[in-house]
């Protein structure tokens, strides 16, 4: 990855960096790029793990280990998200993508793609083991003028399997590299369904990010104890879920979710070592999520079986940051049925009210876009 006084040069699978002056030359000519007009040249930068170098280890324990699990001069994502990019750039109809040398008076614009959330979930129910991989990206467009993330589509991705034996750290790696590995795994599938709109905003166009996630007490009796232990982390994989959704079904321009508004800073480290941080610039309009909590209720029984309601309950809020201006303030609620067998001991409940919380989510989007005040105001606005 490099600054904009380096130029990207393809070499195999990797990207070496060759320094050049361009940092005045970007400077001088900035007035007269149009860095935000459509089909303009976008350079691939390559994939990057969002944080500190120093946290990576930390942040992304199973990915860390399955990129060094690979030959030493081989990055296990990069040389997935590389050839995927290079096989696919004509899929990414409103781009020029570029790949090699990014010469004085080139845009300043980068393709990239960011780990930025990895939650792994290991529990045991009965006589069985469960797993759940959680994995968050966002897919952005760098601008290396002003060291900004111009353009962001969150993307969320998530993997469930059950064993009556325990999933061994080698197991964890091997299931995450089946949602990595190769053009029809999760990871690139979601990415080529957001290729055909995936675009630079206009200079005029507002922007949209997921600003706070809030997480009520009559949510915790249902979460994981990971989950309970930090309701940061699941607010963080709540934002991108939400955001992932939000940008899909409405097609907007999105700004990364921020853990904390004060910082509000993207490091990214890439293949090529390099550490570099962008700033995420104040969005337009911001949106609240207020997760107030989860609940079942018995709806009948039988001697054989049990029906109960799982439902989840937010509160959305959209607004304009810079004068709290209110567009959007109303609550959501969706219930999903499970039946529950006499004979079944333990019930795991986790995954019945995150698809309680999808269906909140999606209903939540479907009356903001109902909204005429917060359409017309707002989600029009940030259309890509």
């Amino acid at each position: 990855m490099n600054h904009p006084n380096q130029g990207l040069e393809s070499t195999g699978n990797n990207i070496s960096v060759r320094f050049l002056p361009l940092f005045v030359v970007f400077v001088l000519f900035s007035s007269c790029i149009s860095i935000f007009a459509q089909n303009e040249k976008v350079f691939y930068g390559g994939f990057a793990f969002a944080g500190n170098a120093s946290e990576i280890g930390r942040n992304y324990p199973v990915a860390a280990k399955l990129s060094a699990s690979e030959p030493e001069s081989t990055n296990f994502f990069e040389s997935q998200a590389r050839t995927f990019f290079k096989e696919h750039a004509r899929s990414f109809s409103k781009l020029d993508l570029q790949f090699g040398l990014a010469r004085p008076g080139d845009t300043p614009l980068v393709l990239a793609v960011a780990l930025t959330d990895e939650k792994v979930l290991r529990e045991q129910l009965g006589s069985f083991h469960k797993l759940v991989i959680q994995l968050g990206f966002e897919l952005l467009i760098l601008d290396f003028r002003t060291m900004e993330v111009a353009v962001s589509r969150p993307i969320y991705i998530e993997f469930i399997d059950a064993s009556r034996e325990s999933f061994s750290d080698d197991d964890v790696v091997a299931r995450m590299r089946k949602m990595i590995w190769g053009e029809g795994s999760q990871l690139f599938t979601a990415i080529l369904e957001k290729s055909v709109d995936f675009q630079i905003r206009g200079k005029n166009q507002s922007t949209l990010q997921i600003r706070t996630v809030s997480i009520g007490e009559k949510a915790l009796p249902f979460l994981p104890d990971a989950y309970r232990q930090s309701t940061n982390t699941y607010a963080q994989a709540i934002a991108q879920q939400f955001g992932a959704l939000l940008a899909g079904k409405a097609g907007l321009a999105m700004l990364p979710y921020a853990k904390d508004a004060l910082n509000s800073k993207m490091s990214l480290r890439f293949a090529d070592a390099s550490m570099l941080q962008f700033k995420i610039p104040p969005p337009t309009f911001a949106v609240d999520v207020d997760l107030k909590g989860y609940k079942k209720i018995l709806d009948k029984s039988t001697p054989a079986e049990a029906l109960w309601l799982y439902g989840a309950f937010l509160g959305i809020r959209v607004y304009e940051p810079e004068f709290n201006k209110v567009f959007f303030d109303a609550p959501v609620k969706f219930g999903v049925p499970k039946v529950v067998p006499s004979s079944q001991q333990t019930v795991d409940e986790f995954p019945i009210v995150s698809e309680a919380l999808q269906g909140a989510f999606l209903e939540a989007i479907q009356q903001m876009q109902k909204d005429k005040n917060c359409s017309t105001k707002v989600l029009n606005k940030c259309k890509l």
